[in-house]
C-alpha cells in the first residue's frame, strides 16, 4: 500500500490548526485511516464510505481518536437511515435543487483567514412558508454538509462561522417551529456531521425576535455562540469586514452567487448521492452482532477485573 493517503494536502495555516488543536501527527494519518477503514469493513451491519478523504474527515473531527471516530461515523448512517422521512431520499432531485436556487443560502468563497473557519451566509427572508419547509431546509443542510465532508478542509478543520440575517422572516415560519423536529435536526449536527460550529451571528432581526432569541440564549449549554446584532457595524466588528459579503459592505463574493455555485456543486455529486441510497446501517443485524459480542465476551473485562457473572 502506498505511505501517502489520498487526500488533500491542507495549506500550512490549516495544517498548523490540525497540528495543534486537532492532534494531528503526518506519520499517523496512514495507520489511522486504515484502522478506521479495517473496523468499517468488520462490522457486517455497517455499510459506509471508506476512502481516504471521506475518512479523514471523521479522524480529524474526533482528534485522531479511531474509536470516536468509529462511533460519529456509526452514527452518521444510522441517522441517515432511520431519519428517512426528515431526509426524503438521497437523490439530487428537483426539491433540492429549488432549495439551492432560492438563494436562501449561500457559504462565502473566502474562510475567515486560510487557517480559519468556513462561514454560511443564510437569508431568513428568503424562506417562502408555501414552498420550503423546515425539513427542507434541514435536508438542503445535510446535503451540503455532505458535500463539505469530501470537499471543504476549513470547515471541517477549523469550524464553520453561521451569519443568519433575519431581515423580513416570515412569522409563518416561527410557527412551524416545533421542538421534537428541531431536537432530531439537532442531533446530526451533534453528534453526526463532523464540523464544528464556532459561531452563530444574528443581523437584522426586530426588537421582539431579538428579545426571544435573548431567551433561547439563555437556556443554551453554550451561550458564547450566539451573538445578536444590534446593527451591521457591530457584526462587521466581530467578524471582520472584509469577509463579509459585499452585500453587506465587505469583500467575500457576493450573496448573489451561491445558488449557481451550490447548483453546480450538487449537481456535480449527483452520481455520489446516487451510489448513497447503499450507504446504511442494517438494525437487525447490528443487534444480532451486539447479542454475538455478548457471547463472546471474556470473563475477564478489558480492565482486568473479573465480569460480574448473573446466576438466576
Amino acid at each position: 500500500s502506498c505511505t501517502m493517503a489520498k487526500i488533500r494536502p491542507l495549506v500550512p495555516e490549516l495544517a498548523e490548526v490540525a497540528r495543534l488543536q486537532l492532534n494531528e501527527v503526518d506519520t499517523e494519518v496512514l495507520t489511522k485511516i486504515e484502522a478506521l477503514r479495517t473496523w468499517i469493513n468488520e462490522q457486517s451491519y455497517l455499510k459506509a464510505r471508506t476512502d481516504d478523504q471521506f475518512l479523514v474527515a471523521f479522524l480529524r473531527f474526533c482528534k485522531w481518536d479511531v474509536e470516536e471516530a468509529q462511533k460519529r461515523i456509526l452514527f452518521y448512517y444510522t441517522y441517515k437511515t432511520k431519519e428517512r422521512e426528515l431526509l426524503k431520499g438521497r437523490l439530487v432531485d428537483d426539491k433540492l435543487l429549488e432549495s439551492a436556487r432560492s438563494g436562501i443560502f449561500t457559504t462565502l468563497p473566502n474562510p475567515i483567514g486560510p487557517g480559519g473557519p468556513r462561514i454560511h451566509f443564510t437569508r431568513m427572508g428568503l424562506i417562502e412558508p408555501s414552498k420550503h419547509s423546515v425539513s427542507d431546509i434541514f435536508r438542503f443542510h445535510a446535503f451540503r454538509a455532505e458535500v463539505e465532508i469530501n470537499s471543504d478542509d476549513n470547515w471541517n478543520v477549523a469550524g464553520v462561522v453561521e451569519i443568519i440575517d433575519f431581515t423580513k422572516i416570515p412569522y409563518s415560519l416561527l410557527l412551524q417551529f416545533d421542538a421534537g423536529m428541531f431536537k432530531r435536526m439537532n442531533a446530526f449536527l451533534e453528534h453526526g456531521i463532523p464540523a464544528n460550529l464556532m459561531a452563530t451571528h444574528i443581523v437584522n432581526a426586530s426588537r421582539e425576535t431579538q428579545f426571544v432569541l435573548g431567551l433561547v440564549r439563555n437556556v443554551m449549554k453554550q451561550k458564547e455562540l450566539l451573538h445578536i446584532h444590534s446593527n451591521l457595524e457591530s457584526l462587521q466588528k466581530a467578524i471582520g469586514k472584509e469577509y463579509l459579503p459585499v452585500e453587506m459592505g465587505g469583500e467575500n463574493g457576493s450573496l448573489a452567487d451561491g445558488p449557481s455555485r451550490y447548483e453546480t456543486q450538487l449537481t456535480s455529486f449527483s452520481d455520489y448521492f446516487r451510489e448513497d441510497e447503499v450507504y446504511v446501517v442494517d438494525e437487525k443485524l447490528r443487534a444480532a452482532s451486539e447479542r454475538e459480542q455478548e457471547k463472546a465476551a471474556p470473563l475477564v473485562g478489558n480492565d482486568g477485573s473479573f465480569r460480574k457473572l448473573n446466576f438466576d
